[in-house]
């Protein structure tokens, strides 16, 4: 019996998944005590110069990320709307993974067409 590798795109399905469950479980308590409401987190978030510096790396990639998902998106095929909205709600560990396996399965797609 021969096991194939994973593939990158079913790792970064994988990895979507985890990005999508992992930071709404590892803040369950902040949620249920706050729930999702973006006026107290932000406030949160910079209440240390710590938190801040890591708020700040986080926002400015997730902008970034946003800009060449649109853009690489459009030359490739990909719809990107449900990353971006997954990066606004979730984070980068969900849209970037989630990203990257629609932009492999658009690949994929291109060349079994060829």
């Amino acid at each position: 019996m021969s096991t194939q590798p994973m593939n990158r795109k079913n790792i970064y399905l994988i990895l979507a998944i985890v990005g999508t469950l992992a930071p709404p479980i590892a803040g369950a308590t902040y949620l249920l005590e706050h729930g999702y409401n973006p006026a107290h987190l932000m406030p949160a978030i910079f209440s240390s110069p710590v938190s801040a510096m890591v708020g700040i790396n986080v926002i400015i990639g997730c902008i970034t990320l946003a800009i060449l998902m649109h853009t690489e998106g459009r030359e490739l095929g990909v719809k990107t709307w449900l990353p971006i909205v997954a990066i606004t709600f979730i984070g980068i560990s969900s849209g970037l993974p989630l990203y990257l396996y629609l932009r492999e399965r658009a690949k994929s797609s291109e060349l079994a067409q060829n």
